[in-house]
């Protein structure tokens, strides 16, 4: 019995070699795993779409500390041929975005790491540089149950090109081809549509002439806030953050931003200079306000 089960065993393995198996010979990127977060750049009337991985969810739920320099993206920005040109960061029909999922499964309440099954984690265009910290945005409020189902399982089909397709953090592809354009289409004046099926307006931000400015000590080119949403709250064990007790009402959790060097880092408290100042003018405000009170 043993030796007929070990015949069995190896003729499987000589199979799954031959690529003549299925799903367990087809390559998957090690490099991705499910609920990562995957920024995205595309431009309005262009040909390319750009993927870049940078990490689990639950990373930039938790962080407390600003997370400098997580990858860079130039080359594939930069690129004439695949990307969006020697300029992509003052380029204003050039847009990116941040979506991550773990799973569109609605049936099963459990959680992995915190996030019960249907977290998304999504951007918000910065509407200004704003402070560090702060959310300068208005945040993302999902109507209804099957909505989350909606979007988790579209932010999945986006990603899965990733899963599928590369082998290593990123992904250059063609708008025929990527799922980044399919999910995230314009107008016809060349703003942001739906996102994902859910998200009326996109969930991108644009690139234009001249720098956004220092934010948590970055040049930075362009900002998302990024935005964690529940679709369950009764998962034994669940992590809940400030608002999350509000079923699928989007907590902030920090910026992305980007520099003209096409370096992403991920703000979430002021560079110790912004809080020493914060921290004075609060301080000579309160003086005043004692001052005016005992006149």
């Amino acid at each position: 019995m043993q030796l007929k089960n070990s015949f069995k065993l190896l003729s499987l393995a000589a199979l799954a070699m031959s690529g003549l198996g299925v799903s367990s010979a087809i390559a998957q990127n090690t490099t991705y795993a499910p609920g990562d977060i995957v920024l995205f750049f595309q431009q309005f009337g262009g040909s390319n779409t750009v993927m870049l991985n940078v990490g689990a969810g639950i990373t930039f739920r938790d962080t407390s500390v600003n997370l400098i320099n997580i990858a860079n993206i130039n080359a594939e920005l930069s690129s004439g041929a695949l990307g969006f040109g020697a300029t992509w960061y003052d380029t204003s029909s050039v847009w990116w975005g941040a979506a991550g999922v773990r799973s569109s499964n609605a049936a099963i309440n459990t959680h992995v790491g915190g996030d019960p099954n249907r977290t998304i984690y999504i951007s918000q265009g910065r509407s200004a540089l704003g402070v560090e910290g702060s959310a300068s945005s208005p945040g993302w409020l999902v109507d209804s149950n099957g909505s989350m189902t909606t979007g988790s399982s579209n932010i999945i089909q986006m990603a899965n090109r990733m899963e599928t397709t590369s082998l290593t953090d990123r992904l250059v592809e063609t708008t025929g081809t990527s799922n980044v354009d399919g999910q995230n289409p314009f107008n016809i004046l060349g703003n942001p549509n739906t996102a994902f099926g859910i998200f009326p307006g996109g969930v991108e931000a644009s690139f234009g002439a001249g720098q956004l400015g220092s934010f948590g000590g970055v040049a930075a080119e362009g900002s998302l806030d990024l935005y964690r949403i529940l679709a369950s709250t009764t998962a034994t064990g669940q992590v809940e953050i400030g608002d999350d007790s509000d079923l699928r009402n989007g907590t902030y959790e920090g910026s992305f931003v980007i520099s003209q060097a096409g370096d992403v880092s991920f703000i979430v408290v002021p560079e110790p200079t912004s809080a020493m100042l914060l921290g004075m003018t609060a301080l000579l405000g309160g003086c005043v306000r004692r001052r005016k009170a005992t006149i």
